[in-house]
């Protein structure tokens, strides 16, 4: 059973057991993690976020960004893949009406559904706020026509959390949960092929006339950029904190391999002394990225002032740590990193990821300078 105090050294058991074993399909054959999945939905993972009236475990943008680093440091696309379900619980327990928290977090908490994001299109790009998805009235119900272009998980998280623009209230946004076999609802196969963070089973998904029941929207109608903010803020710190976890386990290989790589004399790689500077500058980074993450969602959870410059601050802090960390720990792997014999080639494919992946390292400093000057 889950508990708070203890959540971070559950989860890298549970991380050690469940998900080491399927980082190499994933990362070799772009296969979607489902038995790591599949085991978080069976351990309670997927109630984290649900409040404890409903079953969950009531916890907050803390445990999130916990979870999310501890799962990392095993597979960076597991990790993403249920950061994604955690920023829609969030989202559904912030702005649900009690009908629809009653309806679907009990079933959350026992692991019997999982949740996705559809957001990203291809008009907007990084600036997922502006969606061209259109709604129309039909009786009580409405009718989605659009094109997501990522949905990660998709086909394996049984709803996604749809972004799209009021028929109703002119420049105003709605959220709806879509189930994944509704009528009309297409999956574009064969599209993603990602450099890293290869396994998150990411599809282009059109709505060719989905037909969403009134219930089914997540907030009062045209108030979906409301719920989007806190969909937001754990989005980002989930992304902190994941790839704070793979610059974890970046460094951990390095210093592994420094340790025990041996030349003829007996010293070994980590007893010269530029290796132990550039292994104290990887430390200093993967640590200075976790902290930051973790403050910056104990301040969300707090309601801080700060908090929302310090979760844009924590993302961009922990994309330059990992490409940094995991650049030097290549250089550190010699020959074993670039011929594969470390996992350090997978690693910094997937940090790549870092800087693009929504919203991007540039958008996030916009957004930081905005919100520091203003």
């Amino acid at each position: 059973m889950l508990e708070k105090e203890t959540l971070l050294d559950s989860t890298l058991a549970f991380g050690a057991e469940f998900v080491a074993p399927v980082t190499q399909d994933a990362d070799l054959q772009g296969k979607f993690p489902k038995s790591a999945y599949d085991a978080l939905k069976q351990k309670g993972y997927m109630g984290l976020l649900v409040p404890k009236e409903y079953g969950g475990l009531g916890g907050g943008n803390f445990e999130h960004t916990q979870v999310c680093y501890a799962l990392a440091q095993y597979c960076a696309t597991t990790a993403l893949c249920y950061m994604m379900h955690n920023t829609s619980v969030a989202g559904l327990c912030a702005s649900g009406s009690d009908e629809l928290k009653q309806e679907f977090l009990p079933k959350v908490a026992k692991g019997e559904i999982a949740f996705a994001l559809a957001f990203s299109e291809s008009g907007s790009g990084t600036h997922f706020g502006e969606p061209d998805i259109t709604e129309e009235l039909s009786g009580e119900d409405r009718i989605l026509n659009g094109r997501k272009s990522f949905v990660t998980s998709a086909q394996n998280a049984d709803y996604y959390l749809t972004y799209t623009n009021s028929c109703i209230n002119q420049g105003a946004k709605n959220i709806w949960l879509v189930h994944k076999d509704s009528n009309n609802l297409l999956h574009e196969e064969n599209v993603w092929n990602g450099l890293g963070m290869r396994g998150n089973a990411s599809k282009p998904v059109q709505y060719n006339g989905v037909r969403v029941s009134e219930h089914l929207r997540v907030g009062k109608e045209g108030d979906g950029e409301s719920a989007t903010g806190v969909v937001l803020m754990h989005f980002i710190t989930g992304l902190a904190a994941v790839y704070s976890g793979l610059a974890k386990a970046a460094y951990d290989c390095a210093l592994e391999h420094t340790k025990t790589r041996q030349y003829t004399n007996k010293t070994s790689l980590s007893d010269v002394e530029l290796v132990k500077i550039h292994l104290a500058d990887m430390y200093a980074k993967v640590q200075s990225g976790i902290a930051l993450a973790l403050d910056a969602a104990s301040s969300f959870d707090k309601g801080a002032d700060d908090a929302v410059v310090k979760i844009f601050a924590s993302r961009i802090n922990a994309t330059h740590n990992v490409l940094d960390v995991c650049t030097l720990a290549m250089r550190l792997g010699g020959g074993k990193a670039y011929s594969k014999l470390l996992p350090l080639e997978r690693y910094m494919r997937d940090a790549l990821a870092s800087q693009v992946m929504a919203p991007s390292l540039d958008v996030l400093k916009v957004w930081l300078g905005n919100a520091i000057t203003k």
